[in-house]
């Protein structure tokens, strides 16, 4: 028996003066660490001395002055529940002690039958058991509370009487109207189980308790009252005796039917997305296969024409074809872009490049729509900034084509300027400022605002005069937030407009430069002899391409699709195979897996380059994956697609 954790301090109400001194002589003569003790003759005695003080024990005699059996015990419970009551009776009133201790007493001594051993373990126990008592109540109060507060079940099962006690308002959803709540069946757990997964969830518990785990969860469904299953977590933990062996499981039972609801909603929100985003990425490919292959030919035949005597209204007539056909390139490069970066396809690579290269590139992309409308273009780069950075220098070039080509096509006379400054620099990254001006129409205050905002132009009257989309900007702006940058514009209205742009740029290496190497001596940097295989079942674009190659001395045959491709393969060597992706009959994809492996080895290392009427990076990537060397977009220059045979004819 371990000692007290605290000194005890002792009521004794008694009106025998010899019980009194006998009592207060034994409890001296124990180990027990008694602070204090104080008699009392009556009740009304003891009372007061409760409202006075504090007690860990009460000794009571049954029969007082003031008072005589259970109704002593009761005043005193009234003002202090809470401390242990031990009962001093004779030996007549053993039937009296044990209702009293069937009320909440917690033991009965006869009076001079007691020495110092048997009142120190009465007294032990009888503070021991007080505290348990209390402590149990509190954790039933607390259960129930919890209970109440959150609907949640609580159960306590012993694992070795398998009795288990549940407790919680939350059972009402789940018993029989007309069960009590006192008297649940033994099997209500596994009864409730839904079928499907009870032989998981049962099994998995067992196991638990097998393998003495600390502690077990588990989701599940289980029955409810009105027929319909709710989805419940069950959390449990498991307490072990002195070898470690689990001997009790305490746990809850929590409805998440709300929550898994939701959850399944959430899933199937994100599935219909990836339906929707996998529909729009299907429509985007069909829409630049259908627009890009038609304007393929638009694009080849003008080049082609422009080639011949023309007079010089014909060569007028072929020129204005040719800026509308680039225009309506561009608006629908626009719209593929605008769409590739909402829907967060846009990735940046990172690659060493020459920071001069790129903003000399912008301007001279532009340089002949400057001349043609007599508007001075001009650069400016901080000669302080590190020559070489590492970045998407693809990406930073269209952020500044996009820019001066805005800053041109709302200008009529005067000048465009691109000025690069240096902020700040350390051992990794430089911080730039991008600063395009123009001399043009300039943007009223009310719209500055807006110049950001897709498919917004800054009057109805600059949408028909420039055309556009007004994506130009918006895309721009997106691409710089996309590498941690901002933009902002200043401007007034017939006085230009300042667009300026931050963007910090990791320093890179000197990028390695391609050795121009000399074409193979048979091809002598032309076409002259080259066995093409074109593969492509657009009747004008055969037509463009067969003229653009054959005019450079290449000797071309044509297949329709893949099969009529496989077929020429079975008969002739080809140096190279240009090969479009969308066909009838047998698609691109599948007639490149089919030369890379299952024709001879001359056959299957052919170089092949896809001709693609879609611009997305995926449909590029995809064909890098499928086994073709290179790719090239519709609609293509002449000199494009020459270069990129060539390429492949040198490795």
């Amino acid at each position: 028996m371990e000692p007290l954790e605290n000194s005890i301090s002792i009521l004794i109400i008694e009106d025998n003066p010899g019980d009194q001194v006998l009592l207060e002589a034994h409890l001296e003569n124990t180990h027990l660490s008694i602070a204090k003790i104080t008699m009392a003759s009556t009740i009304a005695e003891g009372i007061r001395y409760l409202q006075q003080d504090s007690f860990s024990l009460i000794f009571l005699d049954f029969f007082l002055p003031d008072s005589n059996g259970l109704e002593s015990y009761t005043e005193l419970t009234k003002i202090n529940s809470k401390i242990p009551v031990i009962l001093l009776s004779g030996l007549s009133d053993t039937a009296l002690s044990l209702k009293a201790i069937s009320l909440g007493a917690q033991d009965f001594l006869l009076k001079g039958s007691y020495d110092s051993q048997s009142l120190e373990k009465s007294v032990w126990y009888s503070i021991e058991r007080k505290k348990n008592i209390e402590l149990l109540k509190e954790n039933n109060e607390r259960y129930d509370i919890i209970s109440k507060a959150t609907n949640d079940i609580i159960w306590d099962w012993d694992l070795l009487t398998h009795k288990v006690k549940w407790i919680g308002q939350g059972l009402k959803n789940y018993l029989p109207l007309d069960q009590s709540l006192e008297n649940i069946p033994g099997n209500f757990w596994v009864r409730g189980l839904h079928a499907d997964e009870r032989k998981k969830v049962v099994g998995g518990l067992h196991k638990v308790i097998e393998e003495c785990a600390n502690s077990c969860e588990s989701d599940y469904r289980f029955l409810k009252n009105d027929g319909t299953y709710a989805h419940i977590n069950s959390r449990g933990y498991i307490l072990k005796d002195e070898d470690q062996k689990p001997i009790r499981m305490i746990g809850s039972l929590q409805d998440i039917t709300d929550r898994k609801n939701a959850e399944l909603e959430t899933q199937k929100a994100r599935r219909e997305a990836e339906e929707a985003t996998k529909t729009q990425e299907q429509f985007l490919a069909n829409m630049s296969h259908e627009i890009r292959t038609p304007m393929n030919g638009v694009i080849g035949m003008t080049q082609l024409l422009s080639s011949t005597a023309l007079s010089a209204d014909q060569k007028e007539y072929v020129a204005t074809i040719q800026e509308s056909a680039a225009n309506l390139m561009v608006i629908i490069n626009d719209i593929l872009d605008l769409t590739k970066i909402v829907a967060g396809k846009i990735s940046l690579i990172k690659a060493d490049y020459i920071f001069s290269d790129i903003v000399n590139n912008s301007i001279k992309i532009n340089q002949y729509r400057a001349d043609e409308k007599g508007i001075v273009l001009k650069s400016h780069i901080d000669k302080n900034i590190h020559p070489f950075l590492c970045g998407d220098a693809v990406r930073l070039n269209q952020i500044l084509v996009n820019l001066v080509g805005n800053a041109i096509k709302f200008t009529e006379q005067g000048e465009v300027c691109v000025n690069v400054h240096l902020l700040e620099e350390n051992e990794q990254s430089v911080t730039l400022e991008f600063v395009v001006t123009d001399t043009g129409i300039g943007i009223a205050q009310d719209k500055v605002e807006f110049v950001f905002e897709r498919f917004i132009q800054i009057s109805g009257a600059s949408t028909r005069k420039y055309g556009g989309t007004g994506l130009g900007l918006t895309i721009t702006r997106q691409l710089i937030e996309l590498q941690g940058g901002t933009i902002h514009v200043k401007s007034e209205q017939d006085k230009g407009s300042v667009f300026t742009f931050y963007l910090t740029i990791q320093k890179g290496k000197s990028p390695v430069l391609y050795e121009n190497k000399p074409a193979p001596a048979q091809f002598a940097n032309t076409l002259e002899g080259v066995q093409i295989l074109l593969v492509e079942d657009n009747i004008i674009n055969q037509k463009v391409a067969s003229k653009c190659l054959s005019t450079r001395g290449a000797l071309l045959d044509v297949a329709n699709h893949g099969k009529e491709a496989i077929e020429w393969l079975k008969k002739k060597k080809y140096d190279i195979i240009l090969m479009d992706l969308q066909m009838p009959e047998m698609d691109g994809y599948e007639a490149t897996r089919i030369i890379r492996t299952e024709m001879t080895e001359a056959i299957s290392i052919t170089p092949i380059i896809a001709m693609t009427a879609s611009a997305l990076i995926a449909d590029r990537e995809k064909c890098l994956q499928a086994g073709m060397n290179d790719y090239i977009a519709k609609p293509f220059f002449a000199q494009e697609l020459n270069e990129k045979i060539l390429m492949q004819l040198e490795k």
